[in-house]
């Protein structure tokens, strides 16, 4: 065995005493014998790593180092959407699901019934927010929520064919094609439908050509990825269930306490992204999907994650709280029998939303999503005054909006890293993924952003260009 008598404090099983008890257990004389599965040419025997650091503050201290290289929102204006948008998130909700015993509870709950009280709260909100009625555990993010909404409308209709905008979050519809594959099929087959060049609208007519009864379902985003808030929502849902398919809607929930909830305007399944509600943008963690279905068996059913029911108590006046009913659904019971698989979610941000919407109740939402319009109304406009700049898309929108650098002769690229320069995130880089607006970018404008930070960013951009 290789010499080694230093004990690395955050490594288990490092005492060399440990070690050979471990060792003696498997009948290995030399840790390598582990490893022997893995081809010679492969395994690394010796790693170009750095001196060990044996104590707390050595290690505190480089940690600390390395993150202060990172660019975040205390250091740097942020005007970067495109699915993951900064919002305020309130200190009680830090505080509360801060606390010990919902970090560490697996799926942030089945220990207690506070925290399925704070579920069936949180489930009871949305439901309100969107004007849904059943909602299940969350998905792992956005893209996954879609992916088994569109299942679902499969399921229920036995049909395979599925409408979707071209306008879709281009990470959504990765998520969506992964996540609707198979080993040697693909499990719906996806055709797109564009939108209207002056309005960022869906093409109406287009979508009347391709829908027919192989359609399953007609899948809109309700502020779209572009910002554009979708008018012709009903519409869109009358076409849809006239052809016998399911009308699904992604919505940002923070857009809801000024634009219609799905539910209004003839939704049959409701999903996105809870992030805006309370979560931080926390590298890609601080998402968690939702789906939402109306209160009808048919739907119900095709839901393949736990819900949280509340009953009455066999003591009078008390409610008792457990997982609702048709456990036979999920794979936890019936494993590869089952419609999709369940696996460990993130409950723990359900709570950081639950404790937001509670928070925020009603008018809260309505103001939060007001002040959001007004600021990136006015940030449109400032920039549209910009010689060069054009604001494309003339449909209304919520929180994001498309700006059109072409007639400046620079770049999105170039302009982004102008701005980089100025602790100042540029938008997101269209030209790539949607080449038909030209050097655009799509700017995210929430209720974070002063008249300050704006002005900022446009006299910046001014300097730029």
């Amino acid at each position: 065995m290789t010499e080694n008598r230093v004990v690395y404090p955050y490594i288990p099983n490092t005492a060399p005493e440990t070690k050979a008890a471990l060792m003696k257990k498997v009948n290995v004389t030399d840790e390598m014998e582990l490893f022997n599965s893995i081809p010679e040419h492969l395994l690394q025997k010796e790693m170009n790593l750095p001196e060990a650091m044996l104590d707390e503050y050595t290690v505190r201290r480089h940690t600390e180092e390395l993150l202060a290289g990172n660019a975040n929102l205390s250091t740097h204006k942020y005007f970067l959407g495109a699915g993951c948008a900064p919002h305020y998130v309130p200190a009680v909700v830090d505080e509360i699901i801060g606390r010990g015993e919902l970090s560490t509870a697996y799926a942030g709950l089945m220990a207690d019934q506070g925290k399925s009280q704070i579920q069936f709260e949180y489930q009871s909100m949305m439901a309100e927010l969107l004007d849904m009625d059943c909602i299940a555990m969350p998905q792992y993010d956005g893209g996954t929520s879609a992916g088994h909404s569109i299942r679902i409308a499969c399921r229920i209709t036995g049909r395979r064919k599925v409408l979707m905008p071209k306008s879709m979050n281009p990470q959504n519809k990765e998520i969506v094609h992964n996540y609707l594959g198979g080993i040697d099929q693909q499990y719906a087959q996806i055709e797109y439908i564009g939108y209207d060049s002056e309005t960022g609208l869906l093409d109406l007519e287009e979508l009347k050509q391709k829908l027919d009864d192989q359609t399953a379902a007609v899948f809109i985003e309700n502020p779209t990825f572009l910002g554009i808030v979708e008018t012709q929502a009903e519409e869109i849902g009358q076409l849809a269930k006239t052809a016998g398919a399911e009308f699904i809607v992604y919505a940002d929930p923070i857009s809801l306490g000024v634009v219609e909830a799905p539910g209004s305007y003839g939704a049959t399944i409701a999903c996105g992204d809870i992030h805006s509600l309370g979560l931080h943008m926390l590298a890609g963690c601080g998402v968690a999907g939702y789906v939402m279905v109306k209160d009808k068996k048919e739907y119900l059913y095709e839901l393949k994650d736990q819900m949280v029911a509340a009953s009455p108590t066999s003591a009078e006046g008390e409610i008792g709280f457990s997982w609702v009913a048709a456990f036979e659904r999920t794979s936890y019971a019936v494993r590869e029998e089952a419609s999709e698989f369940t696996g460990t979610n993130a409950a723990l941000w359900t709570m950081a939303a639950g404790v937001y919407l509670a928070l925020m109740g009603p008018q809260g939402m309505e103001d939060v999503g007001e002040s959001i319009m007004q600021k990136s109304q006015y940030a449109a406009r400032k920039l549209a005054e910009l010689p060069g700049v054009e604001i494309k898309l003339s449909g209304p929108f919520f929180k994001e909006f498309v700006v059109d650098f072409s007639g400046t002769g620079r770049s999105v690229s170039e302009i982004n890293k102008s701005l980089m320069n100025q602790k100042i995130f540029g938008g997101y880089d269209l030209s790539s993924t949607f080449p038909e607006l030209g050097q655009s970018a799509l700017y995210c404008v929430t209720e974070i952003h002063t008249q300050k930070d704006i002005d900022e960013l446009v006299e910046t951009i001014k300097a730029a260009i």
